[in-house]
């Protein structure tokens, strides 16, 4: 039983279509497709139902499912105790929400590769839930999410702090004018939007049609073009392409500021990668004009 087939079961089993798996893989349908058959033959058993609009676990497939990810993280846990020999750790693997990662993160991922060129780093963009999924099964090392976090399992560092803002179209004067208008927003699981969707209810503007889009530049471009409106924090807007073409409102909410949190599982190995990156973003928070090159770098042995 090849691993290869156990993440191809599990991304079909995640996702429920061939097609979204193998974008997921980086592979060709017909690649994911033979995967799953052959696993199945090799089985002896049915683990998905075929449909029309996907694919869906049998029974069986339900059952097997556990055992695969239990197979595909001891994987992940043996390469990671590699990486970890006599504390050469070469690879990084980073979760973040997309407005993280476009604005806050690209400064400091150029800082962190010249001070350690021989550290790998694997990136993944997603809303704060799924990425609290991805560290709770070692699919990531460390995950860049919003909000109030609390988990047993996980301990966390504030690294940012996201002021919130309203952006609306030009023509939009005062938070008073948005009405009914819709609110555009990250897919659920997102902390901004779940702020932005309370904020709309205490303000006393909902229900509001919701448009979900994938992408900051997306969401700003309805906003500019009068869809509808969305809050998001300022310093994303504010980098923006779109800034010139849309309004910022400041909120009187008292809860505006909103953390980015530094997650990490509690019982993960001692990784010096992670230890390095946290202490770059936490020092480049914390430390006054001039901090020194060294910040960011993994120690020797």
């Amino acid at each position: 039983m090849e691993i290869r087939a156990l993440k191809t079961f599990l991304a079909v089993a995640e996702l429920g279509t061939v097609s979204q798996a193998s974008r997921r893989l980086n592979c060709v349908q017909s690649n994911v497709t033979s995967r799953i058959k052959a696993l199945e033959e090799e089985l002896g058993i049915e683990l998905f139902s075929r449909g029309r609009n996907g694919m869906t676990l049998t029974p069986a497939g339900t059952y097997f499912l556990d055992h695969a990810k239990a197979v595909v993280d001891a994987e992940s846990a043996a390469i990671a105790s590699l990486a970890n020999f006599a504390g050469a750790v070469r690879l990084l693997r980073i979760g973040s929400m997309e407005s993280t990662l476009a604005i806050r993160l690209p400064a400091f991922l150029a800082r962190f590769r010249a001070a350690n060129p021989d550290v790998r780093l694997g990136l993944r963009s997603g809303p704060t839930d799924e990425l609290v999924g991805l560290l709770l099964e070692n699919r990531i090392d460390i995950a860049l999410i919003g909000g109030q976090f609390r988990h047993p399992d996980l301990k966390s560092r504030i690294v940012f702090s996201e002021e919130m803002v309203l952006a609306t179209d030009t023509g939009i004067q005062s938070p008073e004018q948005v009405g009914a208008m819709p609110l555009i927003v990250f897919k659920p699981g997102c902390s901004y939007r779940a702020y932005a969707q309370n904020w709309m209810r205490r303000s006393g503007f909902a229900p509001n049609d919701i448009i979900e889009l994938g992408t900051l530049e997306g969401i700003l471009g309805c906003v500019a073009s009068g869809v509808g409106v969305t809050l998001l924090p300022r310093s994303v807007v504010e980098s923006s392409g779109h800034r010139n073409i849309v309004n910022l409102h400041q909120l009187g909410d008292q809860d505006r500021f909103i953390d980015t949190l530094a997650v990490r599982s509690a019982a993960a190995p001692e990784n010096g990668a992670v230890d390095a990156f946290l202490d770059l973003l936490c020092g480049a928070r914390h430390a006054a004009p001039g901090i020194g090159d060294s910040v960011g770098r993994l120690l020797p042995a």
